[in-house]
């Protein structure tokens, strides 16, 4: 008889919250705030701090901003103004912009990806006008386009005649059918969000990656203990502020690019909407763009079937809201624990504060069944914990108990 030794798993998974964690300005509000300051100037020499960020950011964000004032070096920190320039370009044809903008309602990028899906659902107004002479005169008097964005979009325009008050881009009518190219009107729709997501691209490598190197006090944080790193956001964070190998780091939504066409970033809605699914508008989507882009990235792997795993595995969950709209890999962590039949994998999600946590538990009771969420808990497999750097560490340092086996040669 011998003893078989297994490795033990530490798998931590990383969403945007751990970027905000290091006081980086990467929340939605963030992005369109310094957008709104760059469309409404013009810079001819480099850009401190302060004009980027002392207006409009500073007046919306004013918590966020003393956060950032206390945690980096501000007097040397600069932007391109050329740069700057460029996105401003940008911005002024850009469609998805003018329109979100514009949204006030928007808090977070779960919430930019449920208006991009109602956008999509407006489409369904098209399917109504089937009648070839009023697709002809192009003059409609539906009063539904009053409550749709297509003018923003500058799919339709808005008269003030008798009783036609709405006309089609013509470039939408097809003359020749007499009828309404919906697929035409999606694809210029999707190109502007592929241009979006450009400018998306360019402020988190133009704006936010400035930051990094003016970090005031460098993190301690050891992640050497850490066996895999699966990370939904964009930013080299960990290898940039902790000195993580890039090849330890999985990106599962793709990566930030200084050249625009390499950026492989995923953003979008999780399904495609039944109301343009005939259409194949996959474009708005994230898992025809992570095919498209080559950003489809592997996650853990798990077992054929329920057994009794030798090697105990935690994995630790920073930053992210465990949204429905990332379900696929909620579900799938579980089902890790759920085939662990020896019940030594364990989920740790660090929480922010305690509204976060009740925010997160109920996200999770949205897609995993309540027994199997109380029943873990229950087991102490499934636990919260305060993000703070010392229970970082703590974790992070924990000792796995060693695990044998006895098997017959």
């Amino acid at each position: 008889m011998k003893k078989a030794f297994y490795n033990m798993s530490k798998i931590l998974i990383t969403g945007n919250g751990f970027d905000l964690f290091h006081h980086l300005p990467t929340k939605y509000h963030h992005f369109i705030s310094i957008m709104q300051t760059i469309e409404e100037n013009q810079y001819d020499t480099e850009v401190p701090f302060e004009k980027l960020f002392g207006s409009i950011f500073k007046t919306k964000h004013s918590f966020e901003y003393g956060l950032i004032e206390e945690n980096y070096n501000l007097d040397n920190i600069a932007f391109n103004s050329e740069k700057l320039n460029r996105i401003k370009q940008l911005l002024e044809t850009n469609l998805w912009y003018k329109h979100f903008k514009n949204v006030l309602e928007i808090d977070t990028w779960i919430d930019f990806e449920m208006e991009v899906e109602n956008i999509l659902n407006q489409f369904i107004i098209f399917n109504r006008h089937e009648d070839k002479r009023t697709i002809g005169k192009n003059a409609f008097d539906d009063h539904f386009f009053a409550f749709t964005d297509f003018e923003l979009f500058q799919i339709l325009e808005k008269k003030s005649i008798g009783q036609i008050p709405f006309r089609l881009n013509e470039k939408y009518i097809n003359k020749r059918k007499k009828s309404i190219d919906i697929n035409k009107m999606l694809d210029d729709l999707a190109k502007s969000f592929e241009d979006f997501i450009k400018i998306f691209n360019r402020y988190l490598v133009d704006v936010v990656s400035v930051f990094y190197s003016e970090l005031k006090h460098k993190s301690e944080i050891s992640f050497d203990s850490i066996n895999e790193i699966y990370t939904f956001n964009y930013t080299p964070t960990l290898e940039n502020i902790y000195k993580v190998d890039k090849l330890k780091i999985v990106y599962l939504h793709g990566q930030i690019s200084e050249n625009d066409d390499e950026q492989n970033i995923v953003l979008g809605v999780s399904e495609m909407p039944k109301n343009v699914r005939a259409n194949k508008a996959f474009d708005f989507t994230k898992y025809f763009q992570k095919v498209n882009k080559n950003s489809n990235a592997r996650f853990i792997e798990i077992p054929q079937k329920k057994s009794y795993n030798p090697s105990e595995t935690i994995f630790y969950i920073i930053g992210h809201s465990l949204d429905e709209s990332d379900k696929e890999y909620i579900i799938e962590l579980f089902k890790f624990l759920d085939f662990d039949l020896s019940k030594e994998a364990k989920i740790c999600i660090f929480y922010h504060d305690l509204k976060d946590k009740e925010d997160k538990l109920k996200n999770l009771f949205s897609i995993i069944d309540k027994e199997i969420i109380v029943n873990m808990n229950k087991e102490k497999r499934l636990y919260f914990v305060k993000l703070n750097k010392k229970n970082i560490e703590g974790e992070f340092t924990k000792k796995l108990y060693d695990r044998y086996e006895d098997f017959k040669m």
